[in-house]
């Protein structure tokens, strides 16, 4: 077996010195990949000739331009909805960074379990038998296998912090216009950010740094003075009851997170985080991008696995309806009403960043589903990923940060993990806190 591969941080520090270089790097995580993927299929395609060409130009630099590159060398991945001149890659590629392979993802980025006919089933390195999340689930597997120590990754409704929840590692998406991207359907009708995928916090801030042009946010520093987290475990699909339940490790997740900001001194307060109004707010915008995304990428019906096929049908008829542009419509009237319902709890708190668990269960079983109908796979995904809807909609950033841990059905030790939901601009505090939270739980 190989080595595995130092953090992100770690390559660049190592290239910087002298001590390793870019191909080496490259290589290692090729060797990593041809050990570790025939098992989990988290990359579609190799990058071999792109990724030599990065690293030649990288080690061919003098030691002091080399030295002013904060990726310089390190291996990254990149999810197939991207390519190597995205505006969310370039910045990578400018600052050091090697490109290995692409990873796979569910057709049109739809689901919270990622297969397909062409790729196969994506695992999740925790437990061969459970899926890696959805959508960028073959971008989590590679960082939380140790293929690659980075990967990109975008999330419309979740699918960053599902999958990096799903295989226990760190991610955050950022608001709208923090990191520039190019995705299908306007940005999946501008509810999709792209973003970084680690298994640290000092990586993830190191990526957002490159990536969104702003040096500063890799220095993560301490919690801003007087902020107030608030915290729900509440299941945020309800219609009376809990339609989805959130099981005990998970809860116990939040409280644990909650606990370890306590100690550094921060005042987090119980609180319920208020679901839409509308009861089906949240599958119309899913269902929207999706039809939007087809209609760009030219993906006719035929060419759909039955359960998105479905999918975007619904999300036609929410085009019709006004449902996936500007204006006074059913869906745009349900996301103000949410976010003045958010807003005003928040107020009523006095809290500035919501604690929530990343997940509601563990991750579906690693299976076919493209094979199974819309409805199986709708359940599937909302049963275990209820909490991360909410910033896509509200267009705030958040993050997942590993905290505690529970077991798979076959007995697997499974990190849990919490999710943080701040305001436009709230980036810098979210790592913070999740510093904190990696902290005090290492």
């Amino acid at each position: 077996m190989t080595t595995s591969p130092l953090t992100a941080a770690g390559t660049a520090a190592a290239v910087h010195s002298g001590a390793g270089g870019a191909l080496e790097s490259l290589d290692a995580a090729l060797d990593r990949v041809a050990d570790l993927d025939p098992a989990l299929h988290a990359f579609t395609t190799l990058l071999r000739a792109d990724g030599r060409a990065a690293g030649a130009a990288v080690d061919a630099l003098a030691p002091a331009a080399r030295s002013a590159l904060p990726l310089a060398g390190v291996p990254f991945a990149i999810k197939s909805t991207v390519t190597l001149d995205n505006p969310v890659v370039a910045p990578l590629l400018a600052a050091g960074a090697v490109p290995v392979g692409v990873t796979a993802a569910p057709q049109l980025c739809t689901w919270g379990m990622t297969d397909s006919e062409e790729h196969g089933i994506t695992r999740n390195p925790r437990d061969l038998s459970l899926s890696a999340g959805g959508s960028s689930g073959g971008s989590a597997a590679a960082v939380a296998s140790g293929m690659v120590p980075l990967a990109v990754g975008d999330d419309g409704m979740g699918s960053l912090r599902i999958p990096a929840a799903a295989c226990g590692i760190v991610t955050i998406k950022p608001g709208p216009g923090v990191v520039p991207t190019r995705l299908s359907g306007d940005n999946w009708g501008r509810l999709a950010e792209s973003g970084p995928l680690a298994r640290t916090v000092g990586d993830a801030a190191l990526a957002l740094s490159v990536m969104s042009g702003r040096p500063e946010l890799a220095a993560v520093g301490r919690v801003p003075r007087g902020t107030r987290v608030g915290l729900s475990t509440t299941s945020p699909i309800r219609l009376g009851v809990d339609l989805v339940p959130v099981r005990e490790p998970w809860r116990r997740a939040a409280r644990e997170a909650a606990d370890l900001l306590r100690a550094d001194d921060l005042v987090v307060v119980d609180t319920t985080l208020p679901s839409p109004r509308d009861p089906v707010l949240y599958l119309a915008r899913w269902t929207s991008a999706v039809a939007r995304a087809a209609e760009e990428e030219n993906l006719p019906l035929s060419a759909m696995e039955r359960r998105t096929r479905h999918h975007a049908l619904l999300g036609r008829t929410v085009f019709r309806r006004g449902g996936a542009g500007d204006g006074d419509t059913r869906w745009n009237r349900g996301v103000e009403a949410l976010r003045t319902d958010v807003e005003r709890a928040m107020a009523t708190a006095g809290v500035d960043v919501w604690l929530t668990p990343a997940l509601a269960d563990v991750p579906p079983e690693a299976t076919e589903w493209h094979r199974r109908s819309w409805g199986r796979s709708l359940w599937a995904s909302m049963r275990f990923s209820p909490f991360t809807p909410l910033a896509n909609v509200l267009g705030w950033p958040a993050m997942t940060v590993p905290c505690g841990r529970t077991h798979t059905p076959l007995g697997r030790v499974l990190p849990t993990s919490v999710q943080l939901v701040g305001r436009p601009g709230s980036e810098a505090t979210l790592l913070a806190l999740a510093a904190a939270v990696e902290r005090g739980g290492a």
